[in-house]
């Protein structure tokens, strides 16, 4: 039997799905425990009428095979300091970004102001509301998601199932403010999961960050410059198969994965019984060394989806999201959720220590309006790793989640040496504040007289 390539599954995958659309069959077979696609010797190769591919054939060989999605994005500083100014009345000061401050927020993105600002990376997790998604309205689906990464219909609803993010440790390839920097993003992987006529579509879409180098876009073609941008997007695809290890992540400031859910649309009738039920509540089994407790509400959640280019209605439409999708209120984006994590891990690190690596898979929904809590635990083997957690307001797990840490690699040629302002947050040691919690309610100004209270 011949070896398979990727080459080879896409290009057949691709002309039996240009059949199939041609075809009288009303029914694609499935089997619900084929995860992989087949080798060339198998249904891709039949000659037999009766034997169709499976819709995890047909569908991993469509989506991979699209073309890697390339944007440029200029890192300025306003999205940053929008999105500070955002969080800024839901985390205490000790959570927010270092070089914001919310009494100076009119000043904290003017160079002359802050000199320091242009030349610090922007904080980890802020790549979000940069590389918004080139889609016009007439390409958005019914729910108001893009359809770059959608296996189409029936397949109509996405969820934002989870993912990783490989931060570069080496400061000099940081996505850094007022500089160029480009995203590549493609469809990976796809895995259809569940019994015919319930199935779920889980694509994984993988983005490389880079920022470029001053003059990359100013000398040369068009061609050129497109040369460039492009070669740099597809290096090392070797040393990206092997997960990312962080001795291969040059020249990329950011590897992020990400873990989507496509499912059908659900009729009325399902909706309001899914309306009607009671979640399943999963506790957390450990207790938190350091815990933030926040209350999103909905001008939260529309800046959030503004300042990300984010147009699904489950985040601003509370009469869809209810009669349609099910849910009882408006949901907290993934991404958001995934931000406030970072910025909560923030404060419990030292200046001179950065995530390395994040993982996160996201389990119930966190809804407007009610308390979150963010978790964070050293775990007691490895000093190097913390465990993170966000409860809903019940107290069970809506977003599990495991960082490693790791000392920033500073640039060579500068010759400002850094200093740690937190020096109490050393990872060798106890967290700072222990078994502690800091509630808010959202609206609520934040000051320094926070009060600390026990759990």
């Amino acid at each position: 039997m011949k070896s398979t390539t990727l080459f080879t599954v896409r290009r057949n995958g691709a002309t039996v799905f240009r059949t199939l659309q041609r075809s009288h069959h009303a029914v694609i077979r499935y089997s619900s425990t084929e995860v992989d696609p087949p080798s060339e010797t198998s249904s891709l190769e039949t000659d037999s009428p009766l034997e169709q591919p499976s819709l995890q054939t047909t569908l991993h060989a469509e989506l991979t095979s699209r073309p890697i999605n390339t944007s440029t994005d200029y890192i300025s500083p306003i999205p940053w300091n929008l999105l500070n100014i955002s969080l800024s009345d839901f985390l205490p000061p000790s959570c927010q970004s270092r070089n914001f401050k919310p009494t100076e927020a009119e000043d904290s993105t003017d160079p002359a102001a802050n000199p320091s600002f242009a030349k610090t990376p922007i904080p980890q997790g802020h790549h979000l509301v940069y590389f918004p998604p080139p889609v016009p309205d007439r390409s958005l689906l019914p729910d108001g998601t893009d359809s770059l990464h959608s296996p189409g219909a029936p397949f109509i609803k996405r969820l934002w199932g989870g993912g990783s993010l490989v931060f570069n440790q080496e400061e000099r390839l940081q996505l850094v403010p007022n500089r160029l920097a480009v995203c590549g993003e493609e469809i990976t992987d796809v895995k259809v999961k569940g019994v015919e006529g319930q199935e779920k579509v889980f694509v994984t879409v993988t983005r490389r960050i880079a920022s470029l180098a001053a003059g990359v876009f100013r000398t040369g073609n068009a061609s050129t410059r497109r040369r460039r941008k492009d070669a740099l997007l597809n290096m090392d695809k070797k040393q990206l198969a092997k997960r990312y290890g962080t001795e291969g992540l040059k020249p990329w400031a950011v590897v992020e994965e990400r873990n989507l859910v496509f499912m059908r649309e659900k009729s009325r009738e399902e909706a309001k019984e899914d309306l009607q039920k009671v979640g399943r509540v999963v506790k957390p089994i450990h207790t938190p060394d350091f815990s933030v407790s926040l209350t999103p509400n909905a001008a939260l959640l529309f800046r959030f989806s503004a300042l990300s280019f984010n147009a699904h209605r489950i985040h601003l439409d509370p009469q869809y999201t209810r009669e349609v999708e099910g849910h009882r209120h408006l949901l907290v984006h993934g991404p958001l959720t995934l931000v406030l994590m970072l910025s909560v891990l923030r404060s419990q690190i030292t200046e001179a220590k950065m995530v390395l690596r994040f993982d996160y898979r996201n389990l119930a929904p966190l809804y407007v309006d009610e308390q979150m809590t963010i978790c964070v635990r050293r775990d007691p083997e490895r000093e190097d790793k913390l465990d993170i957690w966000a409860e809903g307001r019940d107290g069970g797990l809506a977003v599990k989640g495991s960082a490693v840490i790791g000392d920033v690699e500073l640039d060579r040629q500068s010759s400002i040496k850094r200093k740690p302002k937190f020096k109490h947050l050393d990872l060798g040691g106890k967290l700072p504040y222990r078994q502690t919690s800091l509630s808010h309610r959202a609206g609520n100004s934040i000051n320094n007289n926070d009060r600390i209270k026990a759990r």
